[in-house]
């Protein structure tokens, strides 16, 4: 196996980690603040509404 194909190999796992630790945060990710109702577990969760206003002075 020369450097070329060990670059490659790397490269694909690194790839297969990023992108396999993003779907699996994505899945893990629960919204307790939800915005019109999305999120994975819809309903009886209090909707968010941040006041920027407050602390701006």
């Amino acid at each position: 196996m020369n450097n070329l194909q060990r670059i490659g190999i790397a490269l694909t796992l690194v790839m297969a980690g990023f992108f396999s630790g993003k779907a699996y945060e994505a899945w893990r990710y629960n919204d307790l603040c939800l915005d019109m109702g999305g999120g994975k577990n819809p309903g009886g969760h209090p909707i968010c509404v941040l006041d920027e206003s407050k602390g701006a002075d």
